[in-house]
């Protein structure tokens, strides 16, 4: 219950916090982002206007009236070459260079939208919104707008709008979808190959006879300390080191000589390799829940027993670890793009198996069956491998 709780507060949060600001305030806002970009950060529109905040109604018309004649568009040429005349006086030059026409036009240009911006800020200070923007004033401009205003005023261009979809929907949403699919298909695997040692021997770890084998057996200490001597429990001790010493270093050997066979053999250079070749020692038949013919043999590996056309059965082994997490080249972010690219320019090279390539992989078999799927990997003589290499990421 307390999830959903915090839930319903964070949304209720987010919905306040999205409609705490007005339209007017997203208007206060607009104007104050464009004075600072044209104007400074410490510039007010009462400093645009030459007042104090505390000026009346009254000061503030006869302000704006005086600022309006000096800004205004129809006065703004005259204004222009009044300015470069004193430019040029102050640099000690006789002879004025005409203006070009087109730095007439951006000079009339920057005019008209100082006036018009000057008109709005005016207007703002003369009605009601004055007392909004007189707050923001004293307690400082907020840093988080709300979307909506974000929205209205950087408004992104369709390509924009599509790139942004592409990232946000095609590459972290697939990509959170395909690692639930796989942390999925994953936990039903591992109960799969559990309930079949559990049927085939009765425990989960699948060795016969021995229930509980997860479970070291305890050792009674006060019966180790009182029975025997300091020098027999000190013998002990060095017994028990030197078989560790011993078992780490056949473990190594039988490692090496692991990688020696692959390489000797031709198989590309794994790290490490083990070859599992149909059930080992001991083995039952089960039938699973879903009514497929598992075979459990007496180390715990799980096979799925099949037959083919031929009437051939073959015993693929069923190991979770075949299956490779998504990593983020296999969301659209980055399948589309090179579907895009193999349809256009594989199509024109003729690389047919660029451009069979299918943009989403898809099945027609329930999740489970997808699951058995891909966790299986049989060769040409119809058993199964299992390799681990240590370097093995992605897919």
């Amino acid at each position: 219950m307390r999830s959903p709780a915090l839930l319903a507060l964070l949304v209720c949060l987010l919905a306040a916090c999205a409609a705490a600001w007005s339209k007017e305030d997203h208007e206060i806002f607009r104007l104050r982002d464009d004075v600072v970009a044209h104007n400074g950060p410490n510039v007010s529109f009462y400093d645009l206007l030459g007042v104090k905040p505390s000026a009346s109604q009254d000061v503030l018309t006869k302000a704006w009236r005086k600022k309006s004649k000096e800004l205004h568009p129809d006065k703004a040429r005259k204004s222009f070459d009044a300015k470069r005349v004193l430019e040029h006086k102050r640099d000690g030059k006789t002879a004025i260079k005409p203006a070009s026409k087109r730095e007439i036009d951006a000079y009339l240009k920057e005019a008209t939208i100082n006036y018009q911006r000057l008109s709005v800020i005016a207007e703002l200070l003369k009605g009601p919104d004055r007392e909004r923007y007189d707050h923001f004033l004293r307690n400082g401009f907020p840093k988080w707008r709300g979307s909506g205003y974000y929205y209205s005023r950087f408004r992104p261009g369709l390509g924009s709008v599509m790139l942004g979809l592409l990232v946000v929907m095609g590459g972290g949403m697939h990509y959170f979808y395909l690692l639930m699919t796989y942390k999925r298909q994953r936990e039903f695997l591992d109960r799969y190959i559990r309930h079949a040692r559990k049927m085939a021997w009765g425990d989960d770890a699948g060795i016969p006879g021995i229930p509980g084998i997860d479970t070291p057996p305890a050792v009674n200490t006060q019966q180790w300390n009182e029975g025997e001597s300091d020098e027999q429990q000190e013998m002990a001790s060095m017994n028990r080191r030197q078989k560790r010493a011993m078992d780490k270093g056949n473990k190594k050997d039988k490692k090496l000589q692991a990688v020696r066979k692959a390489r000797s053999s031709g198989i590309s250079t794994p790290v490490e390799a083990e070859i599992t070749s149909g059930p080992q020692g001991a083995k039952k038949r089960v039938v699973a829940q879903n009514g497929k013919l598992l075979i459990v043999d007496s180390v715990g590996n799980v096979f799925l027993e099949q037959e083919t056309k031929d009437g051939v059965k073959q015993e693929l082994l069923l190991d979770p670890n075949e299956e490779f997490p998504p990593t983020i080249y296999d969301t659209m972010l980055f399948r589309l793009p090179k579907f895009l690219f193999n349809q256009s320019v594989g199509r024109l090279l003729g690389n047919r198996a660029a451009v069979d390539e299918p943009l989403v992989e898809t099945s027609d078999l329930p999740e489970d069956e997808a699951a058995l799927q891909a966790a299986t990997a049989p060769n040409l003589n119809g058993e199964a491998r299992k390799r681990r290499a240590k370097g093995r990421g992605g897919r």
